[in-house]
């Protein structure tokens, strides 16, 4: 497994700061990362299924890799890397190529490296390598609000306030900065310098209130009215938590840190997703994935290693992207289609989406609701 932090730094987890933490245990739930055996039909947790063509042929647009992908006004807004670069596409809810959002580039006005886009007062804010720029919906720039060349990968706004996501690096956990680039607050403040993950989420469960996860962290926190509260501690069955193991590591140097990981087996989560109703994670031991539903309302826990498409035989994917109508989102790559035997299955339907992939060569949206 290849880890994309600098080892070293990253033990500092351990000590993270409750300045800025309100506690509460008894509100605090366990996510339980364990191994299974258990196989599963898509009909056991899915009751329905479509799929999004995402029409990147017919506008002379070329299909990369997705790294992500939300939804913002009902619009399917995609982070693709293309050649080693990074580019923001619009797309309608139904596939339709909209725009680009800004243009590639390290001039004034051209987005470097984009990390997060989020909705601001009925345009995109995108968070680059050098700060937070201003988009219309149609991807023309506008403005550059403020400067802030620092570590991170998520942000939000929140009562009239940007907040960016650092997880363990400087200058803290979370900083957040009035609409003029002034800074207002530092969570949990540190003088740590730290490359970062490469995968972190936020998610809004309801106005002004979000959740953080951080791979590197076996604590989820709820950030809500100025407050970052624990809300769920991550704990591996059989095996430490990837923290756990770096807290083991010590003080040993990148590389022998990292032969440390290797040497040890440990859980790590690939993929954290949540909503109001339920949380998806993908997570691996070693490069075996496992997969873990949670429905929030009475915390049934469902486990799975194998995942298998007996609704209409299809392919599955990694989700990248949960709704608030509790919908999974997992893009599937023209080559993941091409060629798929489709064996048992309820009902017709992916023999179209093989064809129309054979064609068309477009990456397609497989959207799933869970049940």
């Amino acid at each position: 497994m290849k880890y994309k932090f600098e080892i070293c730094i990253i033990l500092i987890v351990f000590n993270f700061s409750c300045s800025n933490i309100r506690k509460k245990p008894k509100d605090i739930k366990t996510i339980l990362l364990k191994k299974t055996e258990d196989v599963q039909p898509f009909s056991s947790f899915i009751s329905e299924l479509d799929y999004i063509e995402l029409k990147f042929t017919q506008n002379n647009l070329m299909a990369g890799k997705i790294e992500s992908l939300k939804l913002l006004d009902n619009d399917i807004i995609i982070k693709q890397s293309v050649k080693r670069e990074t580019e923001l596409l619009r797309f309608s809810e139904d596939g339709k190529f909209l725009n680009k959002i800004g243009q590639i580039g390290k001039e004034p006005g051209e987005i470097n490296d984009p990390r997060d886009v989020i909705l601001y007062n009925n345009d995109f804010a995108v968070w680059d390598q050098n700060g937070i720029k201003l988009f219309s919906k149609s991807g023309d720039y506008k403005e550059k609000l403020f400067n802030a060349r620092l570590p991170g990968n998520r942000f939000f706004y929140s009562k009239n306030r940007f907040n960016l996501f650092h997880e363990t690096t400087a200058p803290g956990y979370l900083s957040e900065y009035a609409q003029d680039g002034s800074l207002e607050h530092i969570f949990n403040r540190n003088n740590l310098e730290y490359s970062g993950t490469g995968y972190s989420a936020v998610t809004e469960l309801a106005k002004d209130s979000f959740h953080l996860f951080s791979p590197i962290n076996d604590t989820i926190y709820a950030f809500a009215h100025e407050q970052l509260i624990p809300k769920y501690i991550i704990q591996g069955k059989s095996y430490p938590t990837l923290v756990q193991t770096l807290k083991k590591a010590g003080s040993l140097n990148p590389q022998e840190t990292l032969k440390y990981l290797n040497n040890n087996r440990h859980w790590t989560i690939k993929t954290y997703l949540e909503n109001r109703n339920f949380i998806f994670i993908v997570y691996q031991l070693g490069s075996y994935p496992f997969h873990l539903i949670i429905r929030k309302s009475d915390w049934q826990t469902t486990y799975i290693e194998e995942i298998i498409n007996d609704i209409d035989g299809g392919v599955w994917d990694d989700p990248v992207y949960l709704s608030d109508n509790d919908e999974l989102y997992i893009p599937l790559n023209a080559y993941l289609i091409k060629g798929h035997k489709i064996r048992n299955k309820i009902r017709h339907g992916f023999e179209k989406v093989i064809e129309m992939t054979e064609l068309s060569n477009n990456p397609v949206i497989m959207r799933c609701k869970l049940k």
